[in-house]
């Protein structure tokens, strides 16, 4: 079973563009880190938050992708572009149920 992120990105006003370029750039490595499946990217304007839907492997596949993002200056380039900083990266891991 695939498990899922939720990954939200408030953006700061005025940086919507350079967000969407930071994206272009860090999305090809991200899909093709082992054990990512899919990634979705969708934009709430009501909000300008961007929402990126994720399938990976597991969890423990996620943890590693996200070390890797960490050592390589994730939250350094993203705290300019997002509206209260880095900090304000919102992620929700979610299992499917049998319901």
């Amino acid at each position: 079973m695939r498990d899922r992120v939720i990954a939200e990105f408030p953006v700061k006003a005025g940086k919507r563009a350079d967000m969407e370029a930071a994206f272009r750039a860090a999305l090809p490595d991200t899909r093709a880190f082992d054990g990512c499946r899919d990634i979705k990217v969708f934009h709430d304007a009501e909000r300008d938050t961007f929402v990126l839907i994720e399938k990976w492997d597991s969890f423990d596949h996620y943890d590693r992708y996200i070390a890797w993002r960490m050592e390589t200056g994730l939250g350094e380039m993203l705290d300019p572009l997002l509206e209260g900083g880095a900090a304000a990266l919102k992620i929700s891991r979610l299992k499917a149920t049998d319901l």
